[in-house]
């Protein structure tokens, strides 16, 4: 199986959409665990013992990951209702995303998607905040009770904070989907929204700068670093409109590398590393039998065999098979298949017409077309 597919399916699902975490999210948990057991818990509940602490910290963690999941499923499973696919959901250092396999065909769905997640969390805040009360009175254990509490609270900071105008933050979607509305053009609503998101984004970031120096230098820092990412994503997001209006109408055969390294099956590892590997150093090789597409090979492939074994594996017995690798067709629309691109996380594709392989389609290529005719659109019009 390939490593895209492999990190496609991946361990955990909802609803049939795959959970992922980022490396990120842990050391962001940690550092929130770490600032609620030794800061705020104890200057709010004064008095109680450490571990209490410790454990109202951790099952906060875990409650605000749940809470973003939901979050972001409440965004799938609307955008499922209206025919948009979404792949996965990420939690990462900023929070949560959940990548869209296409953009919403419709105003509607673009503003009751946005919608969703904010309305769940605040649902779910004050269905927390009310359930801590009757615990506490109850005579629930401490930690249980600062955790609803603490859970309660961040639900309904993560409904306001995503709800701000900044592109793609859902309040920016909000804001893309009512001007949309109103000129009935997503291109134009898209550039509207992203510019007004990426203004928001450097006040928040200069706002950041002077809380550095005035109040608080690490609550300042993370205000900067949320600014400066907030306006990358929304200068992405223009990015991408840019890539689907140069690549929309135009087929992958268009803009595919035509020269392919193929190899035989029956080559073994020792031969194909030093015949075709080393000398031409490709990411992947299609596996070809007499014109057939069976499929691919990568230099990590070959290095899960050990040497020992290179002299008498042949590519055939650790190819992964085409019915699992990602491909595109000769006349696919390159705007599809570079958004698919980036849902799948792969960095290059076989181009495919009837069963054989005629091309490769990588994003450096397509992002490198992109730059070019950006460059060179003014003067042609």
């Amino acid at each position: 199986m390939s490593d895209a597919v492999a990190r496609e399916r991946g361990p955990l699902s909802l609803f049939g959409v795959r959970i992922r975490v980022h490396v990120s999210w842990l050391i962001m948990a940690l550092f929130i665990a770490g600032s609620l057991a030794s800061g705020s818990l104890p200057l709010v509940y004064a008095g109680l013992p450490a571990g209490t602490y410790w454990i109202s910290a951790a099952l906060v963690v875990a409650g605000l990951a749940v809470s973003i999941v939901l979050h972001e499923l409440a965004h799938a499973l609307v955008g499922r209702a209206f025919g948009v696919p979404v792949h996965r959901i990420t939690l990462f250092l900023f929070g949560g995303v959940a990548e869209l396999g296409e953009e919403p065909k419709r105003a509607d769905a673009e503003l009751w998607m946005a919608l969703a997640g904010p309305a769940f969390s605040v649902a779910l805040g004050v269905g927390l905040g009310l359930l801590a009360e009757p615990v506490g009175l109850a005579g629930g254990p401490d930690a249980l009770t600062m955790s609803l509490v603490y859970l309660a609270m961040l639900n309904l900071v993560l409904a306001g904070f995503n709800l701000a105008p900044v592109f793609p933050l859902d309040g920016g979607r909000v804001l893309r989907a009512l001007i949309w509305m109103a000129t009935r053009d997503l291109a134009k609503a898209t550039r509207s929204a992203s510019r007004v998101g990426e203004a928001l984004a450097w006040l928040l970031a200069a706002a950041g700068v002077v809380a550095m120096f005035t109040l608080d230098v690490a609550g300042g820092l993370w205000w900067v670093m949320v600014g400066l990412f907030l306006q990358a994503a929304a200068r992405g997001a223009r990015r991408d409109l840019e890539a689907r209006e140069m690549f929309s109408g135009h087929a992958v055969a268009e803009l595919m590398a035509q020269s392919v390294e193929t190899v035989a099956p029956r080559l073994t590892l020792d031969r194909f590393v030093e015949d075709r590997l080393l000398p031409t150093r490709h990411a992947l090789y299609p596996v070809v039998d007499e014109g057939r597409w069976i499929g691919v090979v990568r230099a990590e492939d070959v290095l899960r065999v050990p040497r020992s074994d290179w002299t008498h594996t042949t590519v055939e017995q650790i190819c992964t098979a085409a019915a699992l690798t990602p491909s595109a067709g000769l006349l696919d629309d390159a705007a599809e298949v570079m958004g698919r691109m980036h849902a799948l996380d792969v960095e290059r594709m076989p181009v495919v017409h009837r069963g054989a392989v005629v091309g490769i389609v990588t994003l450096r290529d397509l992002i490198g077309s992109l730059e070019l005719w950006k460059r060179f659109r003014p003067a042609t019009g």
